[in-house]
């Protein structure tokens, strides 16, 4: 059966951390082994030098017999055995037992078998082996007409490792068992955010679509993975909401447009009722009918047009460059005629001319326009116009001292079908949105300061244009003009 990529990761990080841990075990096993046959070879020089200096100069120093014993007196370890040559005659001086008060000594054949090296069991050989590895080997001088070797006893080297065998084995175990049980937690941890994530989109591909963010961490690799995914989230999120309220300004939106069309369109049917009828009493009746009849269906007109003016400028969001044009020169035009039809209102124009932006000329008619024409609908007082330049931006301000809006409905003005709580004004509620959009077009902006106390105070920011024009005519050569 096949493992998983997860577990087959566990597996290889838990065979390289048992394997670092084994390496390390072993490294300071050999250590202390390398460490121990260096206090052997210590003992063995040593034993050596102190029984040649013992020897030197004595009558013992002649005869192997004498040698061997006196040698014997003083020779009282376990691990060692000191070996005599006199003529062709071996003296070997040991212990047999460890628990032995004093050194056996045994007249031997050159053939025999030497004391400590009669070693069994499965790791004799190898121990000895690594011993010699290590350096450890027999000391030999020459005293006299005697040859003295002093060597370690190869069963107590064997004896004495074999007690670290098994606490080694164990270690090593261990270490596996432990470098497993790292590895599989280490390996979890890594692969987390990725399981994680695997687990969201397994569940997006079952249909749960709700958002559920992961624990990140940037500290590595798999972490970025995580916060790439919340990221993701947060941006499908916002597409959401932003789904959510373009479904619901369309729903406002079609509600809005109904409602706005409705009302027209029920006093043209309610009268064409009526002349089917005959129910007309006098010819002055017919003709305030046909006269109702064509103001709604005028302002239906102008209804549909606007919205076909939205649209389009939301299907062409960028509008084509355009010469530059003198901003001053255009407010004058547009907002004169305005307040010439208004006599009983006061329009304060304060234009300056060579104020240059490049702007559609139309678009920015819609806007002046929209925002005088919504300012005399809705204020009594008097209305300024001031054309301006501030921070490289050709500024338009349209104030009013009417009663101004309150927070919410400076919040929602620019909506479309919005128009507050005066709906005795005659009006779509388009106006500001078609302002707004126009000036966007050529990169503007158009603000709303407005206090219930004060007044409203409309503010047109387009960038200012770099352009060489002819001199504007004169105000008098323009008034000839006129």
């Amino acid at each position: 059966m096949k493992l998983s990529f997860a577990r087959r990761l566990e597996v290889i990080t838990g065979l390289e951390i048992s394997a670092v841990l084994g390496a390390l075990i072993l490294g300071g096993a050999l250590f202390a082994f390398g460490s121990y046959i260096a206090l052997v070879k210590a003992d063995v020089n040593t034993t050596l030098n102190q029984l040649a200096a013992s020897l030197d100069g004595t009558p013992a120093a002649r005869d192997g017999r004498s040698a061997a014993e006196a040698a014997g007196s003083r020779f009282l370890r376990s691990d060692l055995v000191v070996i005599i040559f006199d003529r062709g005659q071996r003296f070997d001086v040991y212990r047999e037992h460890r628990a032995d008060a004093v050194p056996r000594i045994r007249l031997a054949r050159r053939a025999d078998p030497l004391p400590g090296s009669e070693i069994s069991g499965p790791f004799a050989h190898p121990i000895l082996g690594l011993a010699t590895a290590f350096g450890l080997q027999s000391a030999r001088a020459r005293v006299g007409n005697l040859d003295l070797i002093v060597r370690s006893s190869d069963v107590a080297v064997v004896r004495s490792t074999d007690a670290f065998l098994v606490p080694l084995l164990f270690g090593l175990v261990a270490a596996c068992v432990f470098g497993f049980a790292l590895g599989r937690v280490l390996t979890a941890q890594a692969l987390r955010p990725l399981i994680e994530v695997t687990g969201a989109l397994e569940r997006f591909a079952a249909g749960d679509l709700t958002p559920q963010p992961i624990a990140a961490d940037r500290r590595h690799q798999l972490g970025q993975l995580a916060v790439a995914y919340n990221g993701a989230i947060a941006q499908m999120q916002r597409a959401f909401a932003e789904r959510e309220r373009a479904n619901a300004a369309m729903r406002q939106f079609i509600a809005d447009a109904g409602h706005q069309l409705r009302t027209p369109l029920t006093v043209v049917r309610g009268f064409i009722a009526v002349l089917r009828k005959g129910e007309l009493r006098t010819p002055e009746d017919r003709e305030r009918i046909l006269e109702t009849m064509n103001r709604q269906s005028l302002i239906m007109g102008s209804l549909i047009e606007k919205l076909m003016l939205l649209d389009r400028w939301a299907n062409d969001s960028n509008a084509a460059p355009h010469e530059p044009i003198d901003v001053g020169r255009l407010v004058w035009d547009v907002v004169t005629p305005i307040a010439e039809a208004q006599p009983a209102r006061t329009v304060h124009i304060d234009e300056h001319e060579g104020e240059l932006a490049a702007i559609d000329p139309i678009d920015l008619t819609h806007a002046l326009t929209n925002l005088v024409d919504n300012a005399l609908k809705y204020t009594q007082g008097t209305i300024e116009v001031r054309v301006g330049r501030s921070d490289g931006q050709i500024t338009i301000d349209v104030e009013d001292r009417g009663p101004g809006m309150t927070p919410d409905e400076v919040q929602h003005a620019f909506d479309r079908f919005f128009r507050g709580t005066r709906r005795d004004v005659d009006g779509s509620g388009l106006g500001l949105a078609i302002a707004r959009r126009a000036i966007e077009r050529a990169g503007g902006t158009l603000t709303l300061k407005s206090d219930p106390t004060t007044g409203s105070r409309f503010t047109i920011s387009l960038p200012a244009a770099l352009y060489v024009r002819a001199a504007a005519p004169s105000a008098a050569q323009r008034a000839v003009l006129r």
